[in-house]
């Protein structure tokens, strides 16, 4: 968002299937599923909460789910001169 008001996201998902990722490769189960909720944004006065799926094979992270809800906080355009 492009507002002085709000400079960090409250949840970043991409942040939450990086850790989620790391924490299942570090653990000992070598396959299975792990299932995390992360709370964010408590500080800032916007609580959120991700949760996050990884499915091990072979001792790897081999795939990462991230999901939670969301609100629309802003909405805009933005024209350029001269595009198509």
């Amino acid at each position: 968002m492009f507002t002085p008001r709000m400079t960090e996201d409250p949840a970043t998902g991409s942040a939450t299937a990086a850790t989620v990722a790391l924490l299942a490769e570090t653990s000992d189960t070598p396959d299975g599923e792990l299932i995390l909720r992360f709370a964010q944004g408590v500080d800032m006065g916007r609580p959120s909460l991700l949760v996050a799926r990884v499915l091990k094979r072979a001792g790897r992270a081999d795939s990462v789910y991230v999901g939670g809800r969301c609100v629309k906080v802003m909405q805009g355009s933005l024209f350029l001169p001269g595009a198509t």
